[in-house]
């Protein structure tokens, strides 16, 4: 299978509303953008290893789908203290009861928590992972997919670019990348 078959299999997903190649100069300033992101929205140091997998992958593609895509199995946001302890996830919905009477877990809020008793520094960083991806693979022709919903400011980049509208909230912009085989 090649991209246009990969783009036809993803957009088939009822999930997905819509789906763009992302390559050339738009793509380097989606990059630049997404990688300009270096704190929260409440200056905790942020490290988006998501994206540095990204980078690593040949294709990247635009998704804009509702809540239903590839809902995470596993942990997409930790925090980490300056000794590499992980002080803090989140926590998906399918791994709540897990967690949900642990005595030593902070709820920040619904769906994170923070063991700040594990911390060693007082220095936080915020860890951006990449999400793993069940919907293409070697069957399609793909290898080593990977998904990051991209921060607020690269959300709106893109949807101005693709022309989906900015006010609608049932819609997240998503990047998979991905090798073809």
């Amino acid at each position: 299978m090649g991209l246009e078959d990969v783009l036809a299999r993803l957009g088939a997903e009822r999930s997905v509303k819509a789906i763009f190649p992302l390559e050339g100069d738009f793509y380097k300033e989606v990059i630049m953008e997404e990688g300009s992101i270096t704190e929260s929205s409440f200056g905790m140091p942020i490290v988006n290893r998501a994206l540095e997998e990204a980078l690593r992958r040949d294709v990247a593609i635009c998704l804009f789908c509702d809540g239903t895509f590839e809902v995470p199995t596993g942990h997409v946001m930790v925090m980490e203290d300056g000794c590499g302890n992980r002080i803090g996830h989140d926590v998906p919905v399918c791994m709540m009861d897990d967690f949900k009477d642990d005595p030593e877990i902070f709820w920040l809020c619904d769906d994170f928590a923070i063991y700040p008793q594990k911390a060693e520094s007082q220095e936080t960083f915020m860890i951006m992972l990449p999400q793993n991806v069940e919907s293409v693979g070697k069957e399609e022709g793909v290898k080593n997919p990977i998904l990051l919903y991209p921060a607020t400011t690269t959300d709106i980049m893109l949807r101005k670019h693709f022309g989906i509208p900015l006010d609608d909230p049932k819609l997240a912009s998503a990047i998979l990348a991905f090798d073809l085989l």
